[in-house]
């Protein structure tokens, strides 16, 4: 109430639209008669209104949150949505001095770094909407006077004043503790404590920020990294270019030092492969000199045991690709070919069709240019295949001959060569590039 207040005084002055956004989190009775009261309100001052109701409860159940971790997804979830509605530029949160110490307190005691000292941010940017915490400087105390002093009539939620909540024990018994015992200003220590890391913070995630963008290469779903980039930053870089990372395939669940141990391990150790869970249902897989964090796209898909190709023709795959095959003359080739063609002397081929197929028990593969043939899962590893890609690789095959692992090799018998008078040539690609 004090903040809306407070807004729309200088609204005028800073020519500010206010868009007054109101949850009820299905907790308590009474929040029924504080929506229509807030709407009412609204209405008064002259100001547009949303209103949502949200069973926390159930969504707790969902995402396996606990009650406060579910209220604070379902509040911004909400906040960022009326925010796209009206097109506005910025979030106002009332968030004050006493919530700052209480967060940095309850972080020290869950174990923290130096973000999780830095408590509440006063600004920050999310899914590109500026978030702002004017009465972050302000004491509880101060604002109930303001309240007063402009007859203002906001409602308390008695569940703050109730001790089942961890936040709620350290607002009502330790912190009047510590000022009873050690320090009666500890709300005004926590808060500078929180300022003076929010400054390092700022400069250790800039600094990581650019790192990040420098090491890190992107795909559909996926981050890479070479493990040698990562091995030599400093630690502290590293878990904060980790967790960058992970941000970027999950929003809702975030890394813990836990997890970032984990994976300072895998990638430190001298083993040449790995896999680790992540939460929000991702994965880190160490393959040679390879970090990869994927999403859904590298796991593993259902390809159908076997698939015929057209040919001519174009053949859809079961995962989003097609495999394009089609005749055409030696002098029409260009050379070289793609990761993605394969030039095929069709006079070579057996009799049969041929197929798309994941690899099979005691695959072997006769890679173009080596001596002889050798087993697949060998040739894999040669080549660097990331363990978690190797059983979804498409694998053009006529009876048990692999004659071409699309972005990888063909097979050296069924090569171009100076004999060749009729070429097939097979091309793969994303079902999207289709005309």
């Amino acid at each position: 109430m004090a903040l809306l207040h407070m807004l729309l005084r200088i609204s005028g002055e800073f020519k500010l639209k206010l868009v007054v956004a109101h949850l009820n989190h299905g907790l308590r009775p009474e929040a029924v008669e504080e929506a229509a009261e807030v709407k009412n309100i609204a209405f008064k001052w002259s100001l547009s209104h949303e209103t949502r109701t949200v069973d926390i409860r159930s969504l707790k159940r969902l995402h396996g949150l606990t009650e406060e971790e579910a209220g604070r997804l379902a509040r911004y979830q909400f906040f960022f949505d009326v925010a796209r509605k009206y097109n506005a530029h910025c979030v106002a949160l009332g968030h004050h001095l006493d919530d700052q110490a209480e967060t940095v307190l309850l972080n020290i005691i869950r174990g923290t770094g130096v973000d999780g000292l830095a408590g509440i941010l006063p600004k920050y940017e999310r899914e590109n909407l500026l978030l702002i915490r004017p009465l972050l400087c302000l004491r509880r105390r101060e604002i109930e006077d303001y309240c007063r002093d402009h007859s203002l009539d906001p409602f308390t939620d008695k569940s703050n004043l109730e001790t089942d909540y961890t936040r709620n024990k350290i607002r009502l018994e330790l912190i009047p503790q510590i000022e009873k015992q050690y320090n009666p200003r500890i709300k005004e220590a926590l808060f500078r404590l929180a300022a003076l890391a929010a400054e390092d913070r700022l400069f250790l995630q800039g600094f990581a920020r650019k790192k990040y963008k420098e090491i890190a290469r992107f795909g559909k779903g996926a981050t890479f990294f070479k493990r040698n980039d990562l091995i030599v930053l400093p630690k502290a870089l590293t878990s904060r270019i980790l967790r960058m990372a992970h941000n970027r395939h999950s929003s809702s669940k975030q890394l813990d030092r836990k997890h970032i141990d984990q994976i300072l391990k895998l990638i430190l150790r001298n083993k040449t492969t790995g896999q680790i869970a992540l939460p929000g249902g991702l994965w880190i897989f160490l393959t040679h000199n390879r970090l990869i964090l994927s999403g859904e796209y590298l796991q593993k898909k259902k390809r159908p045991v076997e698939i015929s190709l057209k040919v001519p023709g174009k053949t859809l795959l079961s995962a989003g690709e097609l495999i394009d095959a089609r005749m055409v003359k030696v002098e029409e080739l260009s050379w070289p070919p793609s990761r993605y063609q394969a030039y095929i002397d069709y006079d070579s081929l057996p009799p049969g069709n041929l197929t798309v197929r994941s690899r099979w028990p005691g695959a072997r593969f006769y890679p173009q240019g080596a001596p002889g043939s050798k087993k697949l899962k060998s040739f894999l590893i040669d080549q660097k295949i990331p363990l978690n890609q190797r059983e979804n690789l498409p694998l053009v095959t006529i009876q048990e001959d692999i004659l071409w692992i699309p972005g990888v090799r063909i097979a050296h018998p069924y090569r171009v060569t100076n004999q060749t008078k009729h070429v097939l040539l097979l091309e793969y690609r994303m079902r999207k590039t289709v005309k």
